[in-house]
C-alpha cells in the first residue's frame, strides 16, 4: 500500500489516539460552535476551518497537535475576526472516520476472515470515540467476498449480511449515538 503524505499535523485525540486532521472536521466543529451561540448554518465556518488548515500546512512544524492546542488555535482564530461569542463555545466535535470495506475484503478475501477484521476495525474507531464511521466500497467488497467479476443474485445475500453485520455491532457495542454510513 502507498501513504500519501499527510499534509496536515494529526491530533492526539482521547486514549493519546493520533488521528488526522481535516479541514471538514475543522469545518463541522466551527459549525458547531457557531450554531451553540446562534449562529446556525454560519457560512464563514468553512473559511475559517481553511484559514487554520493552511498555518498549519505553511507554518506548523510538528506532526502532530494536541487536542488543547487546536481548541485554542481555533478559539483565538475566531477572537481574531470579531467573533467572540462563538470563540467562547468553540470545542472540537469527535472526528468521523472512513473504513474501507474493499481494502478489508482484499485483504481478507473469505467471509471467515472478512468478519473478524471488519469487527477490528469497528471497535478500533470506538475506541477512539467517533461521530461517525462510513464504510466506503460496500460493492466492490461483497463482489470480492463473493469471488463474482460482476454483480450477481449471490452477492446480495453478502451484502446483506455485512449491512446487518455493521448495524448489529453498532446498536450493541457502541453506548451513545455514533453516525454509520454505508456506501
Amino acid at each position: 500500500m502507498i501513504a500519501l503524505p499527510q499534509r496536515l499535523p494529526h491530533v492526539i485525540w482521547k486514549n493519546d489516539r493520533l488521528v488526522p486532521l481535516s479541514e471538514g472536521w475543522l469545518a463541522e466543529s466551527i459549525e458547531h460552535a457557531a450554531a451553540a451561540a446562534g449562529h446556525h448554518r454560519w457560512h464563514l465556518a468553512p473559511e475559517v476551518a481553511r484559514a487554520i488548515a493552511v498555518y498549519l500546512e505553511n507554518d506548523w512544524v510538528s506532526p502532530a497537535l494536541t487536542l488543547d492546542n487546536l481548541n485554542e488555535m481555533v478559539r483565538r482564530s475566531l477572537e481574531g475576526i470579531g467573533y467572540n461569542e462563538i470563540a467562547r463555545e468553540s470545542l472540537i466535535v469527535p472526528p468521523r472516520v472512513s473504513i474501507s470495506l474493499t481494502e478489508i475484503a482484499v485483504r481478507a478475501p473469505y467471509e471467515i476472515e472478512f468478519y473478524p477484521l471488519l469487527k477490528q476495525r469497528l471497535c478500533d474507531a470506538m475506541e477512539v470515540q467517533v461521530a461517525g464511521v462510513r464504510l466506503e466500497g460496500l460493492r466492490d467488497c461483497t463482489k470480492i467476498l463473493d469471488a463474482a467479476g460482476r454483480w450477481r443474485q449471490t452477492c446480495v445475500r453478502i451484502n446483506d449480511e455485512i449491512i446487518h453485520f455493521c448495524r448489529s455491532f453498532m446498536a450493541v457495542s457502541v453506548p451513545k449515538t455514533v453516525d454509520l454510513v454505508i456506501q
